[in-house]
């Protein structure tokens, strides 16, 4: 009798067992797959030709050693063409107008009625937003491109620690600076780059805050660090237009203002 119901005890309890739910492994998320480096860049490229020009308003925060100041202004870039930024006072007085085109930068300043080249337009830029950009350097980067995206040659590629950034090391064969790519696995847009001369970092970019306008992702934030003069830019994007057509004379002075 008590080994019956040993039995029948033991039995039940390998009924219940039997009948409990499987826990079943939860599958991880798939890890992105890039085909090729080739085919990403050629994407990257795709995509930074489809941006043919940017009007914006922006509002850009400036901040470094004994600075930190803001300010409104409306940015136009055309391509790696022309680029125009207008400055204003929390009045909406224009403070300057900065233009950069065929390789040089002209200011036009409002309180003296002028128009300034050469190297006094790193005085006057100075003086209007407490630091100096080289726009040749950044063109690019206002419009969500990779500057100089065709003279990079690919050294290195690998993911990050959690696989949600490939990291591509490359050089630029034209100056041989270093620049190193962060892509978004799952997008694959733009995410950073470093730009390193030599053994000295030169500038951070990073892209953020993408949205749609007109079905082509755009990066409403972007950050610049200039390392060597500890600086930060951020500028952050509003009201953006692009392949609005902008004439190149919207990147010209006005007539008649004294040099």
């Amino acid at each position: 009798m008590q080994i019956s119901l040993h039995r029948y005890v033991v039995g039940c309890l390998l009924f219940i067992i039997s009948c409990q739910p499987k826990i079943l492994p939860v599958p991880t998320e798939a890890k992105p797959e890039i085909k090729s480096l080739s085919s990403l860049f050629s994407e990257l490229e795709a995509r930074k030709s489809a941006i043919r020009d940017v009007k914006a308003f922006v509002r850009t925060k400036i901040s470094g050693e004994n600075l930190n100041q803001s300010f409104r202004q409306t940015l136009l870039v055309k391509g790696d063409e022309a680029m125009r930024v207008d400055t204003y006072s929390l009045f909406r007085q224009v403070l300057g107008v900065l233009i950069y085109k065929g390789e040089k930068t002209l200011m036009y300043d409002p309180r003296e009625n002028r128009v300034i080249s050469g190297e006094a337009v790193w005085e006057s830029m100075h003086r209007v937003l407490g630091t100096y950009i080289d726009f040749g350097d950044y063109i690019s980067v206002f419009s969500g491109g990779i500057p100089h995206l065709s003279h990079l040659q690919t050294k290195i590629a690998k993911w990050n620690s959690d696989q949600t950034v490939l990291q591509i090391e490359t050089i630029n064969q034209k100056t041989g600076e270093r620049v190193d790519i962060g892509i978004d696995a799952y997008t694959l847009l733009p995410k950073s780059l470093f730009l390193t001369r030599g053994t000295r970092e030169i500038y951070r970019v990073y892209w953020d805050d993408y949205k749609k306008v007109d079905e082509l992702d755009f990066p409403h934030k972007v950050v610049i660090e200039i390392k060597s003069k500890k600086q930060s830019i951020v500028v952050s994007y509003s009201d953006v237009m692009i392949n609005q057509g902008i004439s190149l004379d919207a990147f010209e002075l006005a007539l008649g203002l004294r040099h």
